[in-house]
């Protein structure tokens, strides 16, 4: 029956791209496409599906995601609705088209005892070879894992397709290798940039709306820092305390303890930090082993001094300076300031301090500020999704005198707030799994809708609220439940229904709405899957609204900035009791940070880019709150400005420019290459005096014996620097800039993925590294023509080189030379580190294209030190240089 499917409409620019090369992408019976939430998956699977001409099984990680692949066929595919015969959702009772979730899959396959597994691969024998349909294959539980790796085993033949948004490029490697082993290398990812271009997704923005604690969290954050300040003056008063840190075996002997130290450097530099901030003179040698001088021992912050209680308290056992009763007065004296977690000391954020900010009831203004802006700007136009992580059904009022406190953010007590702001033209709705709530004339459409879809009314009951007689709650029964969130869905579409709070659990992956154009985030999940999935709700295309843009609502809870003069420098100059500490209530911003991560979009700056990162908002542009929340809704408030900014920073990029990584970095091996050259030119210098020096005394002393064995040997040491000169002076002409010096670096990583097996032969024929310089002096790198899990390993492998030392099992060391004594080290890329033969071609590839080096194993005697002196320029590990990550549109 497949031959009966045929596509009514028009294939977008990426669709046709897959099809057209359809047949080399399957040519390891696999195609694995990536693209955005909204851009038409699903429809391009069902015509993989028709042309792979084999009846298929569809699994999808949730029952609405799974129902959307019937649902496309008509009118899509077909004029009339499928019989069973076509169409299953049960995976034992297969038919031409199976569509069942990875969580049936484990259920049939856990239950051995009734071998209801046997049904669907008997099935699947007697239609070999079948066609298997992965979508969202990634994040999958332990146990989903083991029974889909079961059923592509068994299938054995079976073609596999494989669509997905979000792939696991945040998840370990271990994760990403079991992802590939199923669905196959990436074919084809398409990034929403180029969607947005070609019309596939509407232009949109995100927008943070910042909000000042509540004032139970600020008594909360006020009695920490009374808390922690006390214990502060406490600590730095305590002569004996101090006196123990000063004859601690670390402070006197540091030598005699190279392995503890290297082990956790942390505690003998916050011993020192201590020390230091009391005004004690510090000891020479434990300066000298970390390389650093007084004038280079920072300040005590809040991580500091963190640090140092952690090691007095746990970390340093029987040596450490406090007896355990002291100890013991002090772990208590911090459980009753809530400044324990976990056999931990934690002056930042505890998970209680986290919870709180996350669902502070604060948030509930901000939304309904939000919902007031936008029912302004849009009026009847507006389609407002509010997603949360939980119900909390109770919290509504029982009776219409009850008052209205809402302890926490949650779906009811959004709307509770909304309701109550009694939004002109605007009717609002709720839509959850076990909560279902409608206003009255939008009840009546429902009952009138399900009459329409031949369901009993008496399978769509509604009851007033007990609060409030002008909205019902809605409960179903029979087909009638099967149908709600279909019949309520088409409520909002069409306008009965303008704004609908929900849970992300039901609507914030794989719902279809596509009339939405304001979405507000008042989920905390930082998970770049989720909230992808979440975002993409609101940026597909609406046929009926095809100058629709949307605007994307985040929240965060921080405290005015006003004080300290700008937002960014907030997160390092927050002061407790004089103590620098930024941890303190930045939970949300955190949060917003690793969501940002992996959401490509216009920039606020000026600079027209398209990039990832929080910092595109330019929130740290603005003194206070109020003044960064004014410039956030008078730009939500101008949606055709958004649109022409979205045509400007796409410009003239190539119809497939895509979002690519890039590294900042704040360091590059430049300084190895010139002193490759300086010292090669000392060494041939000394070399060629003393050969002219020589022969000097022969025409002058004759042909002394001496003489003439101070000649051959001045001769030859010339002779013999000179292919190191002229291989230093090549060095340096082809790296000497600091533009040449990071393309090399990009060129050796290409070369080292190669040697790994990360890229075949074409992929690294068709990979460049592109270097660019900034307005700033600053330079950026990325490559060019790579897939994007080769991308993202190259860049993860520039991070490791370029950026802090932490723990690698291989070090590149360089020798100093003549001019300065010492060693350079670098980090070998874990992805080049595998063994010792990994790593020492990696190293000959670094001393071939910037300068002689050589692989030193970390766990060897030798290495452990190399290690430690590696980490000691930037005093433990506590500020060395970084390399800024990112994502643009080039």
């Amino acid at each position: 029956m497949l031959e009966a499917m045929h596509f009514s409409g028009t294939w977008r620019d990426y669709q046709q791209r897959v099809l057209d090369e359809f047949d080399h992408h399957l040519a390891d019976d696999r195609i694995n496409i990536v693209a955005a939430p909204g851009s038409g998956k699903t429809v391009l699977g069902l015509e993989l599906v028709r042309r792979l001409g084999r009846p298929a099984i569809v699994l999808a990680p949730s029952l609405t995601i799974r129902d959307q692949w019937a649902a496309r066929l008509v009118p899509l595919f077909m004029a009339n609705r499928p019989d069973e015969s076509f169409v299953s959702f049960s995976l034992e009772a297969p038919a031409t088209i199976t569509c069942a979730t990875y969580q049936a899959l484990h259920a049939i396959h856990a239950d051995s005892g009734k071998d209801r597994i046997e049904i669907l691969l008997a099935w699947a024998r007697a239609n070999a070879p079948v066609t298997l349909v992965l979508d969202e294959a990634h994040h999958l539980r332990q146990e989903w894992w083991r029974a889909l790796d079961m059923l592509i085993e068994e299938l054995g033949d079976a073609k596999v397709v494989s669509l997905t948004a979000t792939p696991p490029y945040d998840a370990p490697l271990a994760e990403w290798r079991r992802f590939e082993s199923a669905c196959g290398p990436i074919d084809l990812e398409i990034g929403i940039p180029e969607l947005v271009r070609n019309g596939d997704l509407c232009p949109h923005q995100d927008h943070v709306v910042l909000s000042r604690p509540s004032d139970d969290l600020l008594a909360l954050l006020d009695a920490r820092r009374e808390a922690v300040s006390d214990i502060v003056q406490m600590i730095r008063a305590d002569a004996t305390l101090a006196d123990g840190i000063e004859n601690h075996p670390w402070l006197l002997r540091p030598l005699d303890h190279l392995e503890p130290i290297l082990d956790n450097p942390t505690i003998l530099s916050s011993m020192l930090v201590h020390l230091h901030a009391i005004g004690r003179e510090l000891p020479k040698d434990a300066l000298r082993l970390l390389g650093v001088d007084v004038k280079s021992v920072p300040m005590q912050t809040a991580r500091w001094f963190e640090a140092l209680l952690n090691a007095l308290l746990y970390d340093l056992g029987e040596t450490s300076p406090l007896d355990v009763g002291a100890r013991r007065v002090l772990i208590n004296r911090l459980h009753r300031s809530g400044l324990i977690e976990g056999d931990r000391v934690k002056l930042g954020e505890t998970k209680r301090i986290v919870r709180m900010m996350a669902g502070d009831r604060v948030k509930l203004t901000s939304i309904a500020v939000i919902a007031e802006a936008e029912a302004r700007q849009c009026r009847n136009e507006l389609r407002m999704l509010v997603l949360a992580d939980h119900v909390r059904g109770a919290d509504l009022p029982n009776r219409p005198s009850a008052k209205f406190e809402p302890a926490k953010i949650g779906v009811a007590t959004i709307f509770e707030t909304l309701r109550r702001k009694d939004l002109p033209g605007q009717s609002i709705g709720v839509l959850t799994g076990t909560l279902v709530i409608l206003p009255v004339r939008a009840s009546d459409a429902l009952t009138n809708l399900g009459a329409d879809r031949g369901i009993p009314r008496d399978e769509l009951n509604t009851r007033a609220l007990p609060h409030c007689i002008t909205h019902r709650i809605v409960t179903a029964s029979g087909n009638g439940k099967r149908a709600l969130v279909g019949l309520v869905t088409e409520l909002f579409q069409r306008g009965d229904i303008t704004v609908l709070v929900g849970t992300q659990a039901l609507l914030g992956e794989g719902w279809d709405a596509p009339a939405i154009n304001s979405l507000v985030l008042a989920s905390n999940s930082a998970s770049y899957m989720l909230s992808n999935q979440m975002r993409g709700r609101a940026i597909r295309i609406d046929p009926h609204r095809p100058g629709k843009v949307s605007n994307i609502w985040h929240l965060a809870t921080l405290t005015d900035p006003s004080a300290i003069g700008s937002m960014g420098r907030l997160v390092e100059n927050l002061e407790w009791g004089g103590i620098a500490d930024g941890a303190a209530v930045t939970a949300d911003i955190k949060l917003l940070e690793r969501r940002f991560d992996a959401y490509a979009g216009i920039s606020n700056d000026g600079t027209m880019r398209i990039g990832t990162g929080l910092a595109r908002l330019a929130l740290a542009d603005h003194e206070t709150l109020q003044a960064a929340n004014a410039a956030t809704f008078a730009r939500a408030a101008d949606r055709a400005g958004i649109a022409r900014d979205w045509a400007t920073s796409l410009g003239d990029a190539p119809s497939r420019a895509h979002v690519r990584e890039v590294a900042a970095p704040r360091h590059t091996p430049r300084r190895l290459v010139w002193r490759n050259t300086i010292n090669s030119v000392v060494t041939s210098g000394l070399a060629s005096g003393a050969m002219a020096g020589s022969y000097g005394l022969l025409n002058s002393l004759g042909t002394k014996p001496f003489l003439v064995l101070l000649t051959g040997v001045a001769t030859t040491a010339t002779i013999a620097t000179l292919p190191r000169l002229a291989r230093a002076l090549y060095l340096a002409l082809r790296n000497g800039s600091l533009e040449n010096s990071l393309r090399q670096v990009g060129e050796m990583v290409l070369v080292g993925l190669r040697n790994a097996g990360f890229l075949d032969h074409q992929e690294y024929s068709d990979a460049q590294v592109l270097v660019a310089a900034g307005l700033d002096g600053s330079r950026t790198l990325c490559f060019d023509g790579l897939s994007r899990n080769a991308d993202i390993l190259a860049m993860d492998a520039v991070v490791e080189l370029l950026g802090p030392i932490q723990n690698p099992r291989y070090l590149l060391v360089r020798k100093g030379g003549l001019i300065r004594d010492g060693k350079d080290y670098h980090a070998i890329p874990a992805v080049f580190s595998k063994n010792k033969a990994a790593a020492e071609s990696f190293a000959r590839e670094w001393s071939a294209r910037v300068g002689p080096c050589k692989a030193l194993a970390t766990r060897s005697e030798e290495g452990r030190q190399a290690l430690l002196l590696a980490r000691r320029a930037s005093l433990a590990a506590g500020m060395q240089r970084a390399v800024e990550r990112r994502s643009d549109w080039r």
